[in-house]
């Protein structure tokens, strides 16, 4: 583990082997030997590199669970993260994962849902398959989704949120089994759930192979997300099947009941027929003027409509209750201050 560690902080330091090495007084090749695990650096060494990264001791030698198997889904093209923001993320989720499964082994706890998505076919309908993705998590085919986070972790799934790279939205995986999901918290509330949708359908899919296929297959998952998030059926209740006027007014609020970017609206109605190809365009061109879809502004309220995942703290407060971790074990898994861990536990 302690090989990981240092490539981890090394990257997370922006630092190269050769910039580390120069630091701790050794050649590029043994950092290359400690990072690859084939050698361990003697106590005295070990300290160098601590202070050369800027991290304590005993941050390099805390070992993670290393009974867990983890498998990262590759990343897709349009995510353009360079090799050493990927290895930073796949590193900071595996620690999150670790603390996840500590906590509940810990409470004695199991996940009561194996998630394990039925393989669904590209060849069907997309508004057929976004039902039974509904039905899968446990959800009605119809209405808004008024928490993606909260559904998802209460099927099954493992939730991960911290901010990373900007070129990076969201990746997919497992734990021993268990699925796990990232988003970047550095997004709108939209775009985290249109990413926690997206990564979702990619559960229930086998990964396709060559370029072209990967578009269009991105293209399909898109589309599919969108018609989870604001399902066909909706959209006609609301507007119609004809061509209409649509007012501002109704557009937003329609887009803030669903908790959906007015993009992701303006598109699902035109793939609907609700509105026609010129309605949409027009929109995206004075978009594009704008910045673009990632300067969309929100609709929402970044406290009330929240996304960030609360099981795990749920459950880290209920291992404090009951006496089997101390306080500042639960704020090193919290990741704040002892004060506040106390605090959170005061009772009337």
């Amino acid at each position: 583990m302690i090989g990981k560690k240092i490539k981890y902080y090394r990257l997370k330091n922006g630092l190269t082997c050769e910039e580390l090495a120069k630091k701790v007084g050794v050649t590029k090749a043994i950092i290359s030997l400690y990072e690859n695990g084939e050698r361990e650096p003697n106590d005295e060494n070990c300290k160098k590199i601590s202070n050369a990264l800027g991290v304590s001791w005993i941050q390099l030698l805390s070992r993670n669970n290393t009974n867990l198997k983890f498998v990262h889904n590759s990343f897709r093209k349009k995510q353009r993260a360079s090799v050493g923001d990927i290895e930073i993320l796949k590193q900071d989720i595996e620690s999150k994962c670790s603390d996840r499964i500590s906590i509940l082994n810990i409470l004695d706890l199991t996940i009561e849902k194996q998630f394990k998505p039925r393989k669904l076919s590209l060849n069907d309908d997309v508004e057929i398959n976004a039902k039974k993705i509904r039905l899968a998590l446990g959800i009605s085919t119809n209405g808004p989704i008024y928490s993606v986070s909260n559904v998802l972790e209460h099927a099954g799934i493992i939730i991960l949120s911290f901010e990373c790279a900007e070129d990076i939205d969201g990746i997919n995986g497992t734990v021993n089994g268990i699925p796990y999901i990232f988003f970047n918290s550095n997004r709108t509330i939209e775009r985290q759930r249109f990413t926690m949708i997206h990564e979702v359908c990619h559960l229930f899919f086998n990964e396709p192979q060559g370029e072209i296929c990967e578009k269009e297959f991105e293209k399909y998952i898109n589309k599919l997300a969108g018609n989870v998030l604001i399902p066909t059926d909706d959209i006609y209740s609301i507007f119609g099947k004809t061509n209409r006027s649509i007012t501002f007014y109704l557009r937003d609020q329609v887009a803030k009941e669903y908790k959906i970017a007015v993009s992701c609206l303006i598109t699902r109605l035109f793939e609907s027929g609700v509105v026609t190809e010129m309605y949409m365009k027009k929109y995206f061109m004075i978009l594009n003027k704008n910045g673009g879809k990632k300067a969309e502004k929100s609709l929402l309220d970044i406290y009330r409509d929240s996304e960030q995942p609360t099981l795990f703290n749920q459950q880290v407060y209920l291992a404090l209750s009951e006496e089997l971790i101390s306080a500042s074990r639960a704020a090193e898994y919290l990741h704040v201050p002892l004060y506040e861990v106390v605090q959170n536990m005061r009772t009337i």
